[in-house]
Formats: C-alpha cells, sequence, structure tokens
C-alpha cells in the first residue's frame, strides 16, 4: 500500500507516468471485477477503462484512508451497478474456449465436466442478488477483507458478513437445484 501512496504522491506532484504504474498494477483485477459483475468482455473493457478515467480525475480528492485498490474498486462498482441498471438484461456468461490438450493433462471428458461444473458455477453466481454477488466475488476473487469489502460497498462490516453467508448459502441451493 505505501508503493501505492508514494505513487499517487508522486503523480500529484506532476510525474504522468506513475498513475501508468497504477494502471498496470491494478487494471487486470478492475477489469475481472468488472467482468464477474457485467457477464459481458467488452462491458468490463470499457468499464474497468472508464474506472481509471475516473481515478484520474479524482485523485486529487482521494484521502489515503482506504487503499487505494478499495477505492479503486468503489468506483468500478458503481460503474458497474449503474450500467447493470441502465441495461437490465441479463446476458449469457460465455463460455469458455477449452484448452489444448497437452500429455498429462486430464482426457477431454474429464475437461467437458470441468468446464460444464465452471459454467454452472458461474452462471450460479450471476444469479445471486447484486450485493451478495459482489461481496462473494470481492472475497474470494480479490481476497479482500470485511472492513475492505465494506468501503467498497459503503456499509458495515456486519452487512458484508450477512451477504457473503446468505452468497454461500445461495449459491449451495443454486447449485443443488
Amino acid at each position: 500500500m505505501n508503493e501505492d501512496f508514494e505513487l499517487i504522491d508522486r503523480f500529484l506532484a506532476g510525474d504522468q507516468t506513475a498513475f501508468d504504474k497504477l494502471v498496470e498494477r491494478y487494471k487486470r483485477q478492475t477489469y475481472q471485477l468488472a467482468y464477474r459483475l457485467t457477464a459481458n468482455h467488452d462491458d468490463a473493457a470499457e468499464l474497468s477503462q472508464e474506472a481509471f478515467v475516473r481515478a484520474f480525475q479524482g485523485l486529487r480528492h482521494f484521502k489515503k484512508e482506504a487503499g487505494f485498490p478499495t477505492w479503486l474498486y468503489r468506483i468500478t462498482y458503481n460503474l458497474c451497478l449503474n450500467h447493470l441498471k441502465r441495461n437490465r438484461k441479463q446476458r449469457e456468461v460465455p463460455m469458455e474456449e477449452m484448452p489444448p490438450m497437452e500429455a498429462g493433462q486430464p482426457g477431454p471428458l474429464r475437461l467437458l465436466e470441468r468446464g460444464e461444473r465452471s459454467r454452472k458455477v458461474r452462471e450460479a453466481i450471476r444469479r445471486l442478488p447484486l450485493k451478495q454477488r459482489t461481496t462473494l466475488i470481492l472475497r474470494v476473487h480479490h481476497n479482500l477483507s470485511h472492513k475492505e469489502i465494506a468501503e467498497v460497498l459503503r456499509c458495515s462490516v456486519g452487512t458484508v458478513k450477512a451477504n457473503f453467508f446468505h452468497a454461500v448459502r445461495g449459491l449451495r441451493e443454486l447449485l443443488q437445484e
């Protein structure tokens, strides 16, 4: 986190390359969050890019009370939330292409089963309510603490814990169907 704060200070002092380093450091995580919330590669790319534009424009107001990634995730989450409200229809989560076979890898049937299981999990996660889905994604895929998630979602730690509990329970029920 100190490295992020140093880069922010350098950027605010006029070093434009410092922000480029922040983008390089967090572009993948920002895109992944946007993709997991929107289930669309093009939307995720556009929203993650917009998140960095907003961060660039608002960095002078960043208070360093939370970490830079938490602040960036909050921007990304808000952009995704607005996008999803504008585009109410749910999109189909695309199937990942199967990787080529290599020696020592499981056979095609095993890969197909694994791909189908992954698709079912992604679909079940997509069916969760947005706050539960976001909490689950930030906790499991981005390893954020309950406190950091509370900062992203602007709610209490207790609410985050409840969202996570309900997300796991809902996911379990959806996968048993």
